[in-house]
């Protein structure tokens, strides 16, 4: 009995999140990777993650699969970073099928209502493969500085209130 109880223990801390690693560790270096551009000025073109950081403080979405209530958790964050300059922010989609992911990205523009820029980057060998990114969670979010990882957000089940743990990480981050 002892054994079951303590799998569940462990089964409701894994759904909520509080111990799958998602990407890069805090500490280590912000890899860099190559997306399509979905909006912003360069809408259409591919980018390097690093081209836009500029070394400075970084705010990096990969948005592994997006609900009502991980918009919930992105509109907020998105609003408190819109205009921050000194803060390189990118929201990236995560698709097998970049073409596809387009698609919907154009149906559902007017309901994502995003300010930060938007890219998609392939996921498997083609592409972010090696960032150790985990597919069991919905948003992965990284908060970088001089490209070294500060702080790292696996969320399993996004939602308004994790905004707030982002938005204060972030804080830290732009001085």
């Amino acid at each position: 009995m002892r054994t079951l109880t303590a799998f569940w223990l462990l089964a409701g801390t894994v759904a909520a999140g509080d111990s799958l690693p998602s990407g890069p560790n805090v500490g280590d270096r912000l890899p860099d990777f190559k997306a399509r551009a979905f909006s912003g000025p360069d809408a259409g073109k591919e980018f390097k993650l690093l081209d836009r950081t500029k070394k400075g403080p970084t705010l990096v979405i990969f948005v592994h699969e997006i609900t009502r209530p991980g918009l919930q958790f992105l509109r907020p964050v998105d609003d408190f970073v819109a205009g921050k300059d000194k803060l390189a922010t990118q929201v990236i989609w995560l698709s097998e099928d970049v073409e596809k992911t387009e698609a919907y990205l154009d149906r559902a523009k007017k309901s994502l209502n995003l300010q930060a820029p938007i890219g998609i980057a392939r996921t498997g060998k083609e592409g972010l493969e090696a960032y150790g990114l985990n597919d069991m969670v919905k948003i992965t979010v990284l908060i970088a500085d001089e490209n070294r990882v500060v702080a790292n957000f696996a969320l399993v089940d996004p939602n308004g209130k994790d905004s707030r743990m982002v938005i204060e990480a972030v804080k830290k981050v732009v001085k």
